[in-house]
């Protein structure tokens, strides 16, 4: 009994350690005690062109970062047979092309996953329809709190608000929101004569706002067709909402066995998942092994997927906003001088940072951009 007990202890100690740990990315950290680590796999197959992505990783103890896992072979396979391979676009991560395999409502799937001699595969999973309608409002505000050197501050803040209205319930389904901000970031200007090769990059930043808990329901326990006023996000304002800036909700239905999932990591976090990540917990899902003694963890689950987004701008926000790339006065009389077409020479000589001329080296960035921008 009480091995059993300070097995658990020691599980969960490891997975505080993860949460803390990780930031963008909601990973599990466990120690097995065992050289490799345990398995992850952690995806999903939507109704739409978004989402439709796995993640295949490897935990490594003592709070390392787990290890991304590539070369897997990688397929859906729906109850008629028909099959697809994910392919895979960075290690660890693989994206469904829906080439063959587009998920529907009323479809039912499942993972198979084979690495080196063995055979993951998940049970078979139904896709639910959307029982939602999502509207979402913003307020400006402030947020009292304190610096670590005990200074009491208060910042400007945007709180984003959801309302949810429920029709034609059926006697049981199951939700989960997801909130994401999007905006862009655009590369400096540099001098024409000194650079005219040069064309400034735009990149659009995409982070998980994280930093709530797991928004569930379960329509076994409500009949109220109406879930207003839920706060489902605080963001300080900052620079980035000198751009178009995107508050994004996505409203994922769930099965009853994708809600139990869920519900367990409710159970241990208030940290909130989003459709692209990896789960926080140590919380076994829906994945087994062809080797009976291994324990596998993620869930792989079909979900039909509907996103709301609200729109904020600068006319929205009364504030002026300063660019933290902006190039002037002696700094912009020594670029004059850098030798021609040297852009290596800005960042050896300190006068720019990288990040300012290649804003896809920013986190969670990419050029791609969104059809809704």
């Amino acid at each position: 009994m009480w091995a059993d007990k300070h097995q658990v202890l020691k599980m969960f100690a490891l997975f505080l350690s993860a949460i803390l740990f990780t930031q963008c990315a909601e990973v599990i950290d466990l120690n097995n005690e065992t050289s490799g680590g345990q398995l992850v796999i952690a995806g999903r197959i939507t109704n739409g062109g978004m989402g439709n992505t796995v993640e295949i990783t490897r935990t490594l103890p003592e709070m390392q970062a787990p290890e991304l896992i590539s070369g897997a072979l990688v397929k859906v396979i729906d109850e008629n047979g028909a099959e697809e391979a994910y392919v895979e676009i960075s290690p660890g991560q693989y994206v469904l092309n829906r080439d063959i395999v587009q998920g529907q409502v009323g479809g039912v799937y499942h993972l198979q996953v084979q690495l080196n001699d063995k055979t993951y595969t998940s049970s078979m999973q139904q896709m639910m329809p959307i029982m939602a309608q999502d509207d979402l409002r913003f307020e400006l505000g402030t947020l009292d709190k304190v610096t670590a050197a005990g200074v009491p501050i208060s910042e400007d803040v945007i709180r984003i608000f959801a309302n949810s209205t429920l029709n034609n319930l059926p006697d049981e389904f199951y939700i989960r929101w997801t909130m994401e901000e999007v905006y862009n970031r655009d590369g400096i200007d540099l001098p024409v004569n000194n650079f005219p090769f040069y064309s400034k990059m735009r990149c659009y930043i995409t982070n998980k706002l994280s930093a709530q808990e797991i928004f569930l329901v379960d329509g076994t326990e409500i009949r109220n067709v109406n879930l207003n006023n839920r706060e489902v996000a605080v963001r300080p304002i900052d620079n980035s909402f000198s751009t178009k800036h995107y508050f994004n909700i996505i409203q994922i239905a769930l099965n009853k066995e994708a809600h139990a999932y869920w519900k367990n990591l409710q159970s241990l976090t208030t940290r909130q998942g989003s459709i692209f990540d990896t789960p926080p917990a140590p919380v076994l899902g829906n994945i087994a092994s062809s080797d009976p003694l291994e324990e596998v963890f993620g869930f792989f689950e079909a979900s039909a997927i509907d996103t709301t987004r609200l729109l904020v701008t600068n006319n929205n926000i009364p504030i002026f906003f300063l660019d933290p790339c902006q190039i002037e006065g002696a700094v912009a009389r020594r670029i004059r001088r850098i030798p021609f077409q040297c852009i290596e020479c800005l960042f050896e000589e300190g006068l720019v940072e990288e990040e300012c001329i290649f804003c896809n080296l920013l986190p969670n960035s990419s050029t791609i951009r969104p059809s809704y921008f």
